[in-house]
């Protein structure tokens, strides 16, 4: 079967089933980042932007003639350069950070390896790939979000790469398990971490002066959470303890108490636990008892009041940052709190990786650029001027990265990520049709922890129960 077949039985009818059930074609089109696991892009959308120019005053998508014509230092060159089409879906002001970073590795490498990026959104790029795989005319790399890298390995559309450390001596040892594991399936390596987030609480650290509470120290549990979040609200100032936006899922908090949702792997419904009605006990009483959060409040909005002041305590990613010092907010973060089994948060991340069928000369170009992704100069730049987390071992033990409160705050945090149903194909309806019902019937009031649990159980069987 050519690959075009492939791809088309892939389309219309493998949809339904495949190993762990990983090949819904709802997981392609799924937005690049789950709800507080985005990390891809900052959300502001430009489409696809032209290439901007070079220090020489050329284009990263000038033609290869052009290209060959130029040295190290734009000078003539005896060696033809190696081209490597380069497709993002950074399309906000991360783009251009990351549309700098290639820019000079353009200008300064000396193995003649020119990278063409090319940024569209997500959905875009989404549409175009697989067919662009499937007829051979994909890019030779791609970046984008790791809950897509299970899919399209079960299609057979992306290049093992587990040779890529010892070809090119990069130490896989000093990048924290965790985020390694991301770009892993069935224990083979499919891409490379470029960047990794997990969910972080925010804290206001002048309304927690204001009420008493010291503004340097965050709650560390769950017990400690409630007890600052209804200490911080006071409704005649609009102002909340704790902002807990709907459409959301808090496996956070499931994960603390030692509950679960569900397990990939062997498609078992783990709801129906002691600890996970513990947990929707708790949660009922703080938002409806305590009403510690605006009601029925959006993400959108939960951020628009974080920034003017209003919220006392946010969990969100580090997108947050930069819009918080933007609006002058003295402002902490720390890890997610810890339940009875401890702290957890769900991770989430973007990874390079090689199309499948990528020429071999191309293919070792682009290990060379996702070489220098990985050295600390370029993951410490990254972090620095994008406000994510660094994980390399020897990156957080930087001096600069230390005396950074806030660096060293989310780096720290991403210690605790915990994999939630990234790659499966079920994770979206399972998030739709169960999870997100039970936690808004339980923080709205409209039904008890036990029987929203108990719906919830039944939803996610005949979720899992689908051939």
């Amino acid at each position: 079967m050519n690959r075009m077949s492939k791809w088309k039985k892939w389309k219309e009818g493998n949809k339904k089933g495949g190993r762990m059930k990983r090949l819904s074609a709802a997981v392609l089109s799924a937005a690049l980042c789950m709800s507080l696991l985005a990390g891809c892009g900052d959300g502001a959308e430009k489409g696809t932007q032209a290439p901007p120019e070079t220090p020489e005053g050329t284009t990263t998508g000038e033609t290869t003639a052009a290209a060959e014509t130029k040295g190290e230092e734009g000078n003539a060159s005896s060696e033809e350069k190696v081209i490597v089409e380069f497709w993002n879906v950074f399309t906000g002001s991360d783009g251009d950070i990351l549309r700098q970073i290639v820019d000079n590795y353009n200008k300064t490498n000396t193995d003649h390896i020119e990278i063409r990026m090319d940024i569209m959104p997500n959905d875009q790029l989404q549409q175009k790939l697989p067919a662009a795989i499937a007829t051979g005319t994909a890019p030779d790399l791609v970046l984008f979000g790791v809950e897509n890298i299970a899919p399209y390995v079960s299609n057979d559309s992306l290049e093992d790469i587990s040779d890529f450390w010892e070809v090119t001596g990069v130490d896989k040892n000093n990048i924290l398990e965790n985020v390694l594991e991301l770009s892993h399936v069935d224990g083979k390596l499919y891409g490379t971490p470029m960047q990794y987030n997990v969910s972080y609480l925010y804290w206001n650290k002048d309304l927690f002066a204001a009420a008493g509470l010291d503004p340097e120290k965050a709650p560390e549990t769950m017990e400690e959470l409630a007890q600052y979040a209804e200490k911080l609200t006071d409704p005649s100032k609009n102002q909340f303890g704790l902002a807990m936006p709907t459409s959301v899922t808090y496996m956070q908090f499931l994960w603390a108490n030692g509950g679960d949702a569900d397990d990939p792997a062997t498609n078992q419904n783990l709801l129906d636990s002691e600890e996970n009605l513990k947990t929707l006990e708790w949660l009922q009483d703080l938002m409806v008892n305590k009403k510690v959060s605006p009601e029925n409040i959006t993400g959108p909005e939960a951020d628009t009041m974080l920034q003017a002041g209003q919220i006392a305590m946010y969990m969100s990613g580090p997108w947050q940052i930069n819009g918080l010092r933007e609006q002058g907010i003295n402002f902490g973060i720390a890890p997610c709190v810890a339940g009875s089994a401890g702290a957890f948060s769900p991770a989430g991340g973007c990874s390079y990786v090689i199309p499948k069928g990528t020429e071999e000369s191309r293919k070792q170009a682009a290990y060379k650029f996702m070489q220098y992704w990985l050295t600390d100069d370029i993951l410490k730049e990254w972090s620095q001027k994008n406000g994510f987390p660094v994980w390399s071992k020897t990156l957080m033990e930087d001096p600069e990265i230390q005396n950074d409160e806030v660096l060293s705050a989310i780096s720290k945090a991403t210690e605790i990520g915990r994999s939630y149903n990234l790659g499966y194909a079920l994770a979206s309806q399972i998030d739709n049709d169960v999870m997100i019902p039970m936690f808004e019937k339980v923080m709205t009031g409209a039904a008890k922890p036990e029987d929203a649990l108990k719906e919830a159980v039944e939803a996610m069987d005949r979720v899992l129960a689908q051939p």
